[in-house]
């Protein structure tokens, strides 16, 4: 049974880089944030934070600033791969529905369980290979635009954090993209998410910008928590650096309005929070798509035996 859950899963895999677009479209998300942030962001987030600190602003407090937003930056790309890479992936659960090869699965003799699992599995791997890459990426950027203070553990802790922030993605997309059934709806889902998840996450700027009731709303988005779990981690040695080159209340100031911690309903939540809550989000999905998925099975089983429907 092993053996045929990793074949399909591999199968699943093939099928989604097979093609190009998919991964393309996997990866918009992210590459507008970097293509943003380059073009005119970087700029206006640097130049906020000078201003902040006046005219006085010394070359080493201008470097300081812009190792931290280059870290931000990078945090809100890494979050955002982590969504919009699963959700790519689920795509072909849609297209074997759209083929009919979801009803060959149905008519052969394996478990009803093990096509669900191995589309989740899929999902699942396609999401850390490509989250891994962009979390690669993402430390070559650091090192050579100067802008590298992470410490062993903060690296062993982001390797971590794209670890269950695609779990979380992967439960929580493969039981919604379950019940779709065209390609149109896979669509029509995969350009609202992959065009609003930034802004809900605070990848284009801070979430503290928004008003607060917007602010409480993304608070039941999952990515929100593994965005600030990122900046936690990535921005951790650039805001000490800023720290030292401006003050630590300046610093302390600038972290709470980038969203290194978040705001939940008047109380400030740290590191160990949003993990708690993040990996509590894998819990309940995946619960909830194991619901589903016998729901499913037990309505296809009512529809195709003839007791059940006499």
């Amino acid at each position: 049974m092993t053996g045929t859950l990793w074949r399909l899963t591999c199968r699943n895999i093939k099928v989604f880089f097979k093609e190009k677009a998919n991964v393309f479209f996997a990866l918009l998300a992210p590459l507008i944030v970097l293509g943003l942030y380059v073009l005119f962001l970087g700029r206006v987030q640097v130049d906020g934070v000078l201003a902040a600190l006046g005219e006085n602003a010394a070359a080493e407090a201008e470097a300081a600033v812009q190792s931290f937003c280059n870290s931000w930056m990078l945090a809100g790309a890494l979050s955002c791969a982590c969504i919009t890479v699963p959700l790519c992936a689920c795509g072909v659960m849609v297209t074997d529905k759209t083929r009919g090869i979801s009803q060959d699965f149905l008519a052969s003799p394996i478990p009803r369980w093990l096509p669900s699992a191995a589309y989740f599995c899929a999902t699942l791997l396609s999401g850390l290979a490509i989250g891994g890459a962009v979390l690669a990426f993402s430390f070559v950027w650091l090192a050579v635009s100067g802008s590298w203070f992470l410490s062993a553990a903060d690296v062993f802790a982001c390797i971590g954090i794209v670890l269950l922030s695609v779990l979380s993605s992967s439960a929580l997309l493969t039981l919604v993209v379950g019940f779709l059934r065209t390609q149109g709806a896979f669509t029509g889902l995969n350009v609202i998410l992959g065009t609003v998840v930034g802004f809900l996450i605070g990848a284009y700027m801070p979430v503290t910008y928004f008003p607060l009731g917007v602010q409480y709303f993304t608070l039941f988005i999952p990515g929100s928590w593994s965005a600030g779990l990122f900046r936690s981690f990535i921005m951790r040695g650039a805001l000490e650096e800023l720290a030292r080159a401006t003050s630590q209340p300046f610093a302390d100031a600038i972290g709470r309005e980038f969203s290194m911690t978040l705001n939940c309903f008047g109380t400030e939540v740290g590191a160990s929070v949003m993990a708690a809550v993040l990996a509590g989000t894998v819990v309940l999905f995946a619960a909830l798509g194991l619901l589903a998925a016998q729901l499913r099975r037990r309505r296809h089983t009512i529809g195709t035996d003839p007791k059940k429907e006499k």
